[in-house]
């Protein structure tokens, strides 16, 4: 009988546990308090842009790696490491381009539109699931400004027809097709779908549903034909956060504006209004938070 007890109360604190377990708990918004179990959380943490897609080592031979771009797949010993030294210097949370930008390019999630490539995913999925053995959260953009080797809006406007690249057309008025042409639209929500529908074999959970993920932001650095002139149209950011938030209701949805945009203020969908502070200006910073009182 005493050892039935004793059973008894360690699956009692077992289940306890692990219904305590943050990790697998949204970070949820109360007005401009971000909340964990209840609790203020803040992020803090690091960039980590090669999570999914790296540029920066060159593998073995025998491994995938796409000369043209420095393109290669990051180790995973590589990707731990990474977060073990966050979670030691006190992090939070890291936001990584390529957990979300992936396309254009041999080992990209979308070589090409509409093709999944499921090797991509595998540097995903560790990272996604390392980053919740060590309790940090991720914000993942979905898209970038740029044309850089992971892919970007260029991609996506070259696949729909428009032949520009950021080197010659950065000023091209049709970059704005990118927020406006309804077949771009499309296809770059296909590419969303394709992302957060995918499920996790470490996890058994879909991005859409792991709370690993806490924020989707629309983008790196968005803006129109002219560097941080903030043309990002308000309905695009509605469109895609309604699209967001009904792939995943529990996410925070963040607008990835390169400024903070007053006409997206009435954007109900957006959780999150970001800008980047380089070189550091603590006064564009105080600016911004006065700007969103």
């Amino acid at each position: 009988m005493k050892l039935q007890i004793l059973s008894l109360a360690a699956l009692a604190l077992i289940f306890e546990g692990h219904a305590l377990d943050t990790r697998d708990m949204p970070v949820v918004r109360n007005g401009s308090v971000l909340l964990l179990n209840d609790k203020p959380w803040k992020a803090v943490g690091a960039n980590v842009y090669w999570l999914g897609l790296d540029e920066n080592v060159l593998p073995p031979p025998g491994e995938p790696y796409y000369p043209p771009l420095h393109a290669s797949y990051p180790h995973p010993g590589r990707t731990t490491q990474i977060m073990a030294i966050i979670t030691a210097m006190g992090g939070t949370m890291i936001r990584s381009h390529t957990l979300g930008i992936s396309v254009g390019n041999p080992l990209s999630l979308w070589p090409l539109p509409n093709q999944t490539n499921p090797d991509a995913f595998k540097p995903i999925d560790w990272a996604i699931y390392q980053a919740r053995v060590y309790g940090l959260r991720l914000m993942v953009p979905l898209v970038d400004n740029f044309d850089y080797y992971h892919g970007g809006k260029y991609t996506f406007l070259r696949w729909s027809g428009f032949n520009l690249s950021r080197s010659v057309d950065e000023r091209n008025p049709l970059v704005q097709e990118f927020y406006n042409n309804p077949k771009v639209v499309d296809l770059f929500k296909t590419y969303i779908r394709t992302l957060l529908t995918h499920r996790n074999p470490y996890t058994n959970l879909t991005y859409a549903e792991d709370p690993t993920i806490f924020a989707i932001e629309t983008g790196n650095e968005l803006c129109g034909p002219v560097w941080g002139d903030m043309d990002v149209p308000a309905e695009w950011v509605r469109d895609i956060g309604r699209f967001v938030k009904e792939l995943a209701p529990a996410k925070l949805f963040v607008d990835g504006t390169y400024g903070v945009n007053r006409t997206h203020f009435g954007v109900e969908e957006v959780d999150i209004f970001s800008n980047h502070y380089y070189p550091v200006s603590t006064a564009k910073l105080q600016r911004d938070l006065e700007t969103c009182e």
